[in-house]
């Protein structure tokens, strides 16, 4: 998922070093702190990572449904 959040100006709050624990609470509430509509550029920008890593069917569907969970 790094991939997916290294355009955005917050993602030098999160490092390789960090735990997996650390990583998803933190990711977590960055999602959360969004509108609907940078929600929704976020989780374009998700797939279009995804698209790049050539990832698709259930693991961008997973991606997806892993962010939509955790945004509430």
């Amino acid at each position: 998922m790094p991939a997916s959040i290294v355009n955005y100006s917050w993602s030098k709050d999160f490092s390789a070093g960090m735990s997996i624990k650390k990583w998803q609470e933190g990711i977590k509430a960055k999602v959360q702190a969004m509108d609907s509509d940078e929600f929704d550029l976020f989780l374009a920008g998700v797939v279009m990572a995804a698209s790049r890593a050539q990832m698709m069917g259930v693991g961008l569907t997973e991606k997806i449904e892993y962010f939509r969970t955790i945004r509430g």
